[in-house]
């Protein structure tokens, strides 16, 4: 039986992998699927917050396999390897992937930690998750020299286009000395499925984001924005997890770090477009504790108790919200995550 299952296991594996290439769109409408499953399942059963995330975490895990799977069909010769022939362990690539996986995964963990430990048991799991996200983070900042990488590294792909991209990158586009990149006359697709816009530079299609390097100076703002998890947290250890201390050193670390990068006149496109999701995410200090607490929380649920009173229909969707919105706020809004 043994023998017989491992062949089974490799053609279902098989049929999966060409089922995925062959429908991203159906894929992507699944893993959505999956995370409206985690949300409605909220407060619905026994242990609900702990199956939620985990169903969520499962979703999130689908799709950067998925992802995997389409880009490595679209671009079968992209895996990077040594002078061995074997892949690099502390690559950037390799690590991008776990820091995500991390992110993905962390609040499951957490959740888990406090139901089995406790309170204490689930602080310790904080601390280790963000020290080993901070390393790894700083390594891809001081050896991989990766600068202003996304939240998570990797980024789901734009799976409509990515096919297209790639097959533009391998054969049909002609890179100028300046970086813009032309598509040969021969190689244009069909008229129904032209897009009119440039083709991406080869640097882009891996999800990651190439980097503009960095004065020492700059470097210095990204470090402090990386560790702004572990101050934020010895913080809490030494003012108290309710005092405002901790609040005001973490956005004060994050302006400054914001302010000194977006100085930098060299950045890529898609560092600036990081810088400005930086920027918005300054605004979900209006929900994170103490903040929220002291002003935000009553603003809020006056508003969503107008809107569901109001709107004919969104009350099935928003109770949920409402009910939950104070475990949600403790599990989701931390100061302490990049």
């Amino acid at each position: 039986m043994e023998n017989l299952s491992i062949p089974t296991l490799r053609v279902l594996y098989k049929h999966y992998v060409n089922w995925v290439s062959a429908h991203p769109e159906r894929t992507t409408d699944l893993e959505a699927s999956i995370k409206w499953i985690s949300y409605f399942l909220a407060g619905r059963i026994n242990n609900s917050t702990l199956l939620s995330e985990l169903i969520y975490s499962m979703s999130n895990f689908m799709m950067l396999f998925n992802d995997q799977i389409i880009l490595s069909t679209a671009k079968p010769n992209s895996v990077t390897v040594n002078n061995k022939g074997k892949k690099k362990i502390f690559s950037s690539e390799n690590i991008k992937r776990f820091i995500t996986t991390v992110d993905y995964v962390e609040v499951f963990v957490e959740i888990s930690a406090k139901k089995l430990w406790g309170t204490k048991g689930r602080w310790i799991i904080i601390v280790l998750l963000q020290t080993v996200k901070c390393m790894a983070r700083l390594y891809l900042l001081h050896v991989h020299k990766l600068h202003i990488l996304e939240s998570p590294p990797i980024q789901p792909l734009d799976r409509k286009s990515v096919g297209l991209k790639c097959n533009d990158a391998l054969d049909g586009v002609i890179t100028l000395p300046s970086g813009r990149t032309l598509r040969k006359l021969d190689h244009a697709p069909p008229m129904n499925r032209r897009t009119w816009e440039a083709p991406p530079r080869a640097d882009r299609l891996s999800g990651g984001i190439p980097s503009g390097t960095l004065s020492d100076r700059h470097i210095v703002a990204e470090t402090m924005y990386i560790m702004k998890p572990i101050v934020h947290l010895g913080s809490m250890c030494v003012f108290g997890e309710k005092s405002w201390k901790p609040w005001l050193i973490s956005i004060t670390i994050e302006y400054i770090s914001l302010q000194r990068l977006k100085s930098f006149k060299n950045l890529t496109p898609q560092q600036r477009l990081v810088l400005s999701k930086r920027s918005l995410n300054l605004v979900m200090y209006l929900v994170r504790s103490p903040f929220f607490e002291n002003y935000s929380e009553k603003h809020i649920r006056l508003f969503l108790h107008w809107f569901v009173n109001s709107v004919p229909l969104v009350g099935p969707l928003m109770r949920p919200f409402l009910e939950y919105m104070k475990q949600w706020q403790e599990t989701y809004f931390y100061l302490w995550s990049v």
